[in-house]
């Protein structure tokens, strides 16, 4: 079973940094589902700091939607379904 957490990621923009908190959707060891902006990634977490604030992280895929549609993604909605059907209904969306 999957579910939902809330992570924050350590950004580095141009010798900026920033705290970035993201609503996350676990679906593995490690392995996350976020959405952030006009983003849906599935991210791997590699490492976090004492603070728990991830800081290093492979992203292993992105897709583009409009933001009002990212904005309302529920996850918890998700977290109860298999992860095949999570991506099936999350495809759906961006062909509405």
């Amino acid at each position: 079973m999957t579910e939902v957490v809330a992570l924050k990621y350590w950004y580095d923009f141009d010798e900026e940094h920033e705290i970035i908190e993201k609503e996350a959707l676990v679906i593995a060891p490690n392995t996350v589902v976020t959405a952030n902006g006009e983003c849906v990634s599935i991210e791997v977490i590699e490492k976090t700091d004492e603070n728990g604030i991830v800081t290093d992280w492979q992203t292993l895929t992105n897709v583009i939607l409009p933001e009002e549609i990212v904005a309302a993604i529920d996850f918890e909605s998700l977290k109860d379904l298999s992860v095949a059907e999570m991506f099936r209904r999350l495809a759906a969306i961006k062909k509405i």
